[in-house]
């Protein structure tokens, strides 16, 4: 990432559209997966990662961000502003400990993947796990460090960013080779 990328003020609606979009195919993966086991499995899984997406982060984590009320990456910032008050921007980094409660949106399909494909092995089963875990866990990270990260007025402050920036391979303009 480099740290010199103009940061933005609000994004362009493209980023959070490219994110939710993600978030969508993984709802809808993670669903599917879940409707193996049992239709109510997979309605529980879609109202849970909604409800969590859509209006726990918002409620927790985004009413405390400098986003509220504008276009963040996600497009939470925005919801946050719709539906909650703001709270005190200061305690963001301690605020973004709530972003756990979103790890079952990712996790649990891809637990639930190898439940399955361990009990009942398809070559089709493995292939929809290891697609999801590659949507969950690989395009919805390169899209946030790769669009939202870099211009994110948060950076200095934001647990995510200060994560990414130790386990991150460092770019060729850093002066690494």
């Amino acid at each position: 990432m480099n740290p010199r990328a103009e940061v933005y003020h609000s994004y362009p609606w493209t980023t959070p559209f490219l994110e939710n979009l993600v978030w969508f195919a993984v709802f809808a993966l993670g669903g599917f997966l879940f409707a193996q086991f049992s239709i109510w499995a997979a309605a529980a899984y879609v109202a849970y990662s909604v409800n969590c997406m859509y209006v726990l982060m918002p409620m927790l984590v985004c009413t405390h961000c400098s986003y509220y009320g504008r276009t963040c990456h996600s497009g939470q910032g925005r919801i946050a502003g719709f539906l909650f008050s703001r709270a005190e921007p200061a305690p963001f980094a301690q605020s973004f400990k709530y972003a756990r409660l979103a790890a079952p949106v990712f996790l649990a399909p891809l637990v639930a993947g190898v439940i399955l494909s361990a009990l009942h092995f398809t070559w089709a089963r493995v292939g929809l796990t290891v697609g999801f875990g590659a949507l969950a866990l690989g395009a919805t990270r390169a899209i946030t460090c790769g669009l939202g990260c870099p211009h994110c007025g948060q950076r200095s402050v934001c647990p995510a960013f200060q994560k990414a920036q130790r386990t991150s391979i460092p770019s060729s303009d850093s002066g690494v080779v």
